[in-house]
Parts: C-alpha cells; sequence; structure tokens
C-alpha cells in the first residue's frame, strides 16, 4: 500500500526540520574539537575558550523564553529560518575571527539563534503533523539532533586536518545558511501553531499565566533535573569511570561513546511505543528508575567492566528511549497556539542545567570522588521520577 499524499507530506516535513535540529546541535560541539588549534594560532587561553562555550549557552539562557513568545507571535516558520542563517552566519563569522574578542562575539550571537531550535521545531512538528502520530515525529526530532552531536566532533576534526580550524569554521558554518534555504522553499509544506490564535486579545498575560501554572513549572523542573542527570554523564563520565575502575582514559571514552550511540538509538523505539502504547507517563517512570539503578550500581564501583558497559548502554537506551513521551506531554499541556512558548520556557530549564551543574560535578572530581558524579546523576534521575508522579498521581486522585 503507497503512502497517503498526507502521509508523504508528515515525512517531508519531518525531514526538513529534522535536518535544521541536526545543524542546530552539530553547532552545540562546532568548537571544542578546534580548541588546541585555536589556543596556538589566537594565542587564547583554554579558559578564555571556556568563557566562550558559556558565553554561547548563556546567550541562549536569556533569549529562550522571548524567542518562544516570538514563535508564537509571529510564526515559527519565520523564526526558524532566520535562526537556521543567523547561526550559520555566527559561525561563518567565528572562522574569521582574528581575536578572543570576535570569537565571543560571534558565539554569542550564535547563542541567540541556538535559542530558536526547540520552540519553533515543535510549533511546526505540531501543527503539520497528525496528532496520532506525534510520537514518531518527535521521536525522528530527537534522533537527528542525536545525529548531529555525534558527528560534530569527527567531523570538525577531520576537516581542520585538512582545511585548517578556519576553514572548517566556516564550511560548518555554510550549513545552517544551505539548510535556511531548504527550509524557505519547503514553507508551502510547514504549519505552524500560532495562526490559529495569534490575534487573540489578551494573549500575552494568558501567555505568562500558562508557563507559570502548575503542570508548566513541572515540567520546568522536569528539564532542569534531567539536564542535570545528563549532564554528569556527557561531560565527567570518562574521568569518574578513570577514578572508579582505574581504567584509561581511552577505554572509558569508548564506554561513553556506547551511552551516547545508545541514546540514538534509544530515540526512535520510544516514539513507536508512546504512540502504541499512549501511556507517556509510564515510560517516563520506567525508563529513569531503571537509568537511576544502572548509574547507582556503576557508581558503586563493584562491578566488571562488561557491566559497565552493558549497564552505561541501557542507561544511555533509556535516554533516548523517554525524550518522545516528555515531548508529547509538554505539547498536550500546551494549549492552542502556545507550542513555542511552552518549549521555549521548559528547554529553559534544560539550559539551567546543563549550564549549572558541570561545576558541581567538577568539584566532586576535584576531591577525587569519582563514585559521586554517577551517584548524583542517579539522584537527579529519581527526582525526574519524582517530577513525572506528582500530576500523575492527581489526576489519578480526582478519578475516585
Amino acid at each position: 500500500m503507497s503512502p497517503t499524499p498526507d502521509a508523504r507530506r508528515e515525512a517531508a516535513v519531518m525531514g526538513v526540520i529534522g535536518a535544521a535540529h541536526f545543524v542546530s546541535h552539530f553547532y552545540h560541539l562546532v568548537l571544542p574539537p578546534l580548541f588546541v588549534l585555536i589556543h596556538q594560532a589566537l594565542g587564547i587561553s583554554y579558559a578564555q575558550l571556556g568563557v566562550v562555550m558559556t558565553t554561547y549557552f548563556f546567550a541562549t539562557l536569556l533569549t529562550q523564553v522571548p524567542i518562544g513568545l516570538l514563535v508564537d507571535r509571529i510564526g515559527a516558520k519565520l523564526v526558524l529560518t532566520f535562526g537556521l542563517a543567523l547561526h550559520g552566519g555566527a559561525v561563518v563569522a567565528a572562522g574569521m575571527a582574528p581575536s578572543f574578542e570576535m570569537l565571543l562575539v560571534a558565539f554569542f550571537v550564535g547563542g541567540v539563534a541556538n535559542s530558536v531550535f526547540h520552540p519553533a521545531d515543535f510549533s511546526i512538528l505540531s501543527a503539520s503533523v497528525a496528532e496520532a502520530r506525534h510520537g514518531r515525529a518527535f521521536a525522528t526530532h530527537t534522533f537527528t539532533g542525536s545525529i548531529g552531536y555525534a558527528l560534530a566532533p569527527l567531523t570538525m576534526a577531520g576537516l581542520a586536518y585538512e582545511f585548517g580550524w578556519q576553514t572548517a569554521l566556516i564550511i560548518a558554518g555554510s550549513l545552517g545558511l544551505i539548510c535556511a534555504v531548504i527550509v524557505t522553499f519547503a514553507w508551502p509544506l510547514l504549519s505552524d501553531d500560532a495562526s490559529a490564535s495569534r490575534n487573540k486579545p489578551a494573549r500575552e498575560k494568558t501567555t505568562w499565566r500558562f508557563m507559570l501554572s502548575r503542570p508548566m513549572l513541572l515540567f520546568f523542573f522536569f528539564y532542569v533535573v534531567t539536564s542535570a542527570s545528563g549532564t554528569g554523564m556527557t561531560n565527567f563520565a570518562p574521568v569518574a569511570l578513570t577514578a572508579i575502575y582505574g581504567i584509561e582514559i581511552t577505554l572509558a571514552t569508548k564506554i561513553l561513546t556506547v551511552f551516547l550511540i545508545a541514546a540514538i538509538l534509544g530515540s526512535l523505539p520510544g516514539g513507536w511505543v508512546a504512540e502504541k502504547t499512549n501511556r507517556e507517563n509510564l515510560l517516563i517512570i520506567i525508563s529513569f528508575l531503571i537509568m537511576a539503578i544502572c548509574l547507582a550500581v556503576i557508581g558503586t564501583g563493584i562491578i566488571g567492566l562488561w557491566a559497565v558497559f552493558c549497564g552505561m548502554a541501557l542507561a544511555g537506551f533509556l535516554r533516548g528511549f523517554y525524550n518522545a513521551s516528555r515531548d508529547i506531554l509538554v505539547r498536550r499541556a500546551a494549549p492552542q497556539g502556545r507550542v513555542g512558548a511552552a518549549f521555549g520556557f521548559v528547554t529553559l530549564g534544560y539550559t539551567i542545567g546543563q549550564g549549572c551543574m558541570p561545576v558541581v560535578y567538577g568539584w566532586f572530581m576535584d576531591q577525587g570522588s569519582g563514585k559521586a558524579v554517577f551517584l548524583i546523576a542517579a539522584a537527579f534521575a529519581i527526582l525526574a521520577v519524582f517530577t513525572v508522579i506528582l500530576p500523575f498521581r492527581k489526576r489519578s486522585g480526582a478519578t475516585h
């Protein structure tokens, strides 16, 4: 049976938005693989390069909610296209930067552009794909972003080896510009959630009231704690594993790679199961309970290396598996015309967890406690479970 026109259009929408998400996540890791070369070429210290990355994410933090409101006001298609072009242009400018100051400005602009993607992407997917297929749409979105994360370090290192760090950044920046052109040509296919209610009165007042409601505050906290847990793994798992198990950093890095690849593999099945079961709360609770157990056991240091590999693979798979369920719940809680604001607000929580927790994990590593990294990550996973159980219990109680 051949796909219907609607199914083909939805697949095209998922492809276009997936490409935009790939580019946005690729840009998150476009600079770190070039640190050594930039340090040597421009005489910039590693501390200054760290400031550049902090500035990038701080700019995203500042603009996440305003951009979400802008998406709902003027439409996601325009905001997404502009964000892609601006992000790509900022990376190109970074490739031409002659100094620390210019590099800092380029990545501040890139951080502002980075805040566009989740509010705009989810607004378009929510309006362009039938609700019954939101699970696969959101899972595809997660999958493409994860691929961007995974490919960026190796790609940038390879480009820098062949052409130099400046040309590598210019080539990477061109991806955003090309993707902006693709999105522009795809405009006739794309709908956005804002169009149905853009002109309603008292919109701003009701939007802020909605974002400060109990469900949205719980989602915000959920994003904070899940980001805080994941940041411990992606940033400190290799050094923590070397401290706990006495293994070489190369082997510890391979274990982290297993975790990241498993997260990619878990994203698409997670969307399919969420669609088929319609039990998103339960899927998230099970995922984080098992994830917490895996991380806590690894953190004790009492298991063998094969068990560590298996535990990290399972934790990573579940890390990808739950994403579609999370996104469906946020979409379901957002009123018509406020999807951009909703995802802008909750993604702010993710950025806070991502920005604040590395200092905490780093402090424990400085004290020689690799076990604390895994145990703290497991504790945040348990907090995520309680964040989901609270509204779930309230609804269950109301039925009795």
